[in-house]
């Protein structure tokens, strides 16, 4: 068993019954009698088919109408299938097909849709071999057909007829056994017609003598009407019609008449019946346009125009001067209306295309968008004028009160700057969302009335950035003022006016305009953001200043570093609160903004700046604290009255700050100083990684190095206006009523020396009670004085005795816990000055006097070495 026939192609692939058609394709049959089978559309052709070979089967048409399959069954590979479809069709009969009827001459009857018949010229007759004509792609060249037969034509019909020519036209490809096939049935064609025209009138005998009867009446009623009527009786006749006209004028004359006015007033009613469109036109505009139809009125006069347009009729000529002045009044008033704003864009487009239907001179559409771009510059000075006369309103209200009291107004904070920059945003959205889409339909050419408009591209743009330039200098002025608020409607406003300018930059984000004004509006959130940051950093700044108006010297803390008021922690507050601010309001960033503090960006810059100043005036505010006081209440003459001064009413002073003395303010404002570098610093500096800012390293470290100053100073003045007066009092103490004498038996401590203990206690009693832990800085320098005088006046003594080893010994066992390297110095010299102790018995003595004092004034030590940290 074979694989089955499969038909790939035919040609041709439609003809009438009977049509010669040529089957191609694969497995077709091995032999004539293996082809037991052949449909063409449903109709068996077997009888008619020739089989060439296993790719090719020649047959005929059955009378079959409509597409359908080629279906070739053989033995070897029973029923196939087909890839292709034939088209079979009725044909009808032509004016030069054969036929025994008589085929009406008249004209063809008219065909719909435009189309006309096939005139009888246009007829090609079917091809002579009986085979069928190949398309058009295998047609030789009509060039090369001309070159090679100059003198000859292609068409059967031609006197110059050439047979290569019609071959090499219509039958290049086909093969030698089909030419051959088709001179046979030429052959046998033309010996058919030559036997054909007895046997065609024999077939049709009844027809041709019916012709023939039909011939021999005509003949014998034209003879019979020239022998009534003569050769010529056109004269006669002539003359009776005229003689008869003649008559019938004479006689209906008046009737006549009356029908020809008859006929006029028919015609007249007639015309304005027919064209009642035209005279009803002028009526109609008017009742349309007051109902705003204007569609109509457009349809109307472009119907009357294409109808009536080139008419000579003086009366529709007149009607049509008075349309279109109708129309011109129209143009005018759609024109006054797509410019008047404001004015939704659907209304406009609806002028625009209504000018351009009537065709208004000019371009409708470039004029609807300048009148957009002057509305919206035009708005945004309403919109600035309006809230700044409200603004001044209020500020009228106001003004005594606020000269009164000396307030600032709110300013860039107030609501009707809010209100400004709300409507401002608003209106520049609203607005390009209705210029930016008619902008791009006219650049479309969809609104473009004028086609040789020029190329406004440029233009737009301008329009457009000036628009925007305005709408920032608008908001610059606005919100980049000056003015005062809580720091909670600061806050608020200003992420109200920050939401505004981000709503008015996405809404052009989605329009996708140029980046130019794109940027512009970014640039105005930049800058109101870096302004947003400048204002909480001053208010910051502003609060720190502040800072003494709040200074009760109130002791809010006794930490390490000694008493502590509130304001270490209030710097902290302030700049934290600022940070906080900062970072939910401005810092973050919106769509297609910059980060605000980028690397080596100037808000950077300016914020570590700006926090360096707040450090800064901090440091002014403890040094104003500290070291500008009139109420400088020292003992300069004697601190032993000190000692007359009772702990209980010290602790009472330390805890009433009205009562606060200037050395004590000294001392708190030092402790303040060290806590705030110690602390407040590194908690500050966490604040900034807290809220992820950049960290201020030049500004901490310049601030701790104020503050070290600062320490130092305070230090240096509280030892100059309390240690020089304590060791101004040595001298005088230790002469006293007598001059000591070298040789005199030592079985005590000299009375100076107690004063100078006592003294010492007094002074470190004062500093512990505000400075803790870090008073034994203020201690230690105090006593390198001591040292430093004892060693002067040992100096400067006529002759040192043992009572100077004593001093010595005790003044070491007072200060053992505040004694630094340069004052163990001063001691070694006085020491050095002395003469060495010659036995036993007199270090003894010395060690009794020494281990007697230290029992007799163990309180007295034991408070003074109570503190051995040194900060």
């Amino acid at each position: 068993m074979g694989p089955p026939p499969v038909v790939t192609g035919i040609s041709p692939k439609e003809g009438p019954p009977g049509t010669r058609v040529t089957i191609r394709g694969e497995f077709l049959g091995t032999s004539v009698t293996d082809l037991i089978g052949l449909k063409i559309c449903g109709c068996d052709c077997l009888l008619s088919a020739e089989w060439k070979s296993k790719n090719k089967i020649v047959a005929r048409s059955g009378p079959c109408k409509g597409r359908g399959d080629i279906i070739v069954t053989t033995r070897s590979g029973g029923e196939g299938t087909s890839t292709v479809q034939f088209r079979g069709y009725h044909e009808s009969i032509g004016p030069v097909k054969e036929s025994a009827v008589w085929v009406e001459e008249a004209a063809p009857p008219a065909v719909p849709w435009g189309r006309r018949p096939m005139s009888p010229t246009a007829y090609t007759p079917p091809d002579p071999l009986g085979l069928s004509t190949e398309g058009d792609d295998c047609k030789f060249p009509e060039e090369e057909l001309n070159e090679l037969f100059p003198d000859g034509s292609g068409k059967l019909s031609d006197e110059n007829f050439h047979p290569g020519w019609y071959l090499l036209e219509h039958h290049s490809n086909t093969s030698y056994e089909d030419l051959k096939a088709g001179m046979v049935f030429l052959q046998r064609k033309v010996e058919g017609q030559k036997e054909g025209q007895l046997s065609f009138l024999k077939a049709n005998t009844g027809a041709v003598m019916d012709q023939l009867d039909r011939l021999v009446l005509l003949k014998n009623m034209y003879e019979e009407d020239q022998r009534k009527n003569g050769k010529e009786p056109l004269p006669s006749l002539q003359a009776a019609i005229e003689e008869s006209i003649q008559l019938a004028n004479s006689l209906f004359s008046e009737i006549l008449s009356r029908k020809e006015n008859a006929d006029k007033t028919r015609e007249a009613l007639s015309l304005l019946t027919r064209h009642k469109f035209l005279f009803q036109l002028p009526a109609s505009i008017d009742k349309n346009i007051r109902r705003k139809e204007y569609d109509l009125v457009v349809n109307d006069y472009t119907r009357v125009k294409n109808l009536f347009g080139n008419t000579d009729v003086k009366l529709f000529q007149k009607i049509l001067d008075e349309i279109d002045k109708k129309i011109e009044d129209l143009k005018q008033k759609l024109h006054t209306r797509m410019k008047t704003m404001p004015i939704n864009v659907q209304e406009q487009t609806k002028y625009i295309r209504l000018l351009i239907s009537l065709n208004w001179e000019g371009d409708a559409a470039w004029t609807a968008i300048v009148a957009r771009k002057d509305y919206l510059m035009s708005l945004m000075n309403k919109v600035k004028d309006h809230f700044k006369q409200k603004e001044e309103q209020e500020s009228t209200e106001k003004g005594r009160r606020k000269a009164r009291d000396g307030a600032e107004g709110e300013g860039a904070w107030g609501a009707v700057r809010a209100a400004w920059c709300g409507a401002a945003c608003g209106a520049l959205a609203a607005e390009l969302h209705a210029l930016w889409p008619l902008a791009k339909r006219y650049f479309a050419k969809d609104l473009a009335g004028d086609p040789a408009a020029p190329d406004r591209h440029a233009e737009l743009k301008e329009m457009i950035i000036a628009a925007v330039e305005l709408f920032a200098e608008h908001m610059r002025a606005c919100l980049l003022g000056n003015g005062t608020a809580s720091a909670e409607a600061m806050s608020a406003r200003l992420a109200a006016n920050l939401r505004h300018l981000r709503e008015a930059y996405d809404s052009l984000l989605k329009l996708d305009l140029p980046s130019q004004p794109l940027s512009i509006v970014e640039k105005v959130i930049f800058e109101y953001r870096v302004h947003g940051m400048a204002v909480f950093l001053q208010r910051a700044l502003r609060r720190v200043r502040a800072l003494p108006d709040l200074e009760t010297w109130k002791i809010e803390d006794f930490s390490d570093y000694g008493a502590i008021t509130q304001l270490p922690s209030l710097l902290e507050t302030y700049i934290t609160e600022a940070l906080s601010s900062i970072h939910k309001c401005v810092f973050t960033s919106g769509r297609r903004e910059s980060p605000l503090l980028s690397e080596g960006s100037e808000p950077l810059i300016a914020l570590q700046k700006q926090t360096q100043t707040i450090f800064l005036a901090y440091v002014t505010v403890l040094k104003d604290l500290a070291l500008h006081h009139d109420d400088q209440e020292f003992n300069n003459t004697s601190l032993s009255v000190a000692l007359d001064q009772r702990l209980d009413e010290s602790r009472a002073r330390l805890a009433d700050s009205r009562a606060r003395s200037w050395q004590q303010r000294l001392l708190i404002a030092a402790a303040n100083a060290q806590y705030t570098r110690r602390v407040v610093l590194p908690d500050i500096a966490a604040a900034f990684d807290r809220f992820t800012f950049p960290k201020p390293a030049l500004a901490l470290q310049t601030t701790k190095d104020a503050l070290s100053n600062l320490e130092t100073s305070i230090a240096e003045t509280y030892l100059e206006h309390k240690g020089d007066p304590l060791v101004g009092t040595i001298e005088p103490s230790m002469y006293m009523g007598r001059q000591p004498d070298p040789d005199a038996v030592v079985d005590d401590a000299r009375p100076y020396m107690y004063e100078i203990i006592n003294n010492l206690i007094a002074v470190h009693a004062e500093v512990d009670s505000v400075c803790g832990a870090a008073s034994s800085r203020y201690v230690r320098d105090i006593c390198e004085t001591v040292c430093e005088e004892l060693a002067r006046l040992a100096t400067c003594a006529p002759r040192a005795g043992r009572a100077w080893r004593l001093d010595c010994a005790l003044l070491r066992l007072a200060c053992a816990d505040h004694l630094t390297r340069k004052a163990e110095n001063y001691l070694a010299e006085v020491l050095a000055g002395v003469p060495p102790l010659e036995n036993e018995e007199d270090k003894k003595q010395i060690d009794t006097i020494v281990q007697g004092f230290k029992k007799k004034m163990e309180l007295q030590l034991a408070s003074l070495n109570c503190n051995m940290e040194i900060v």
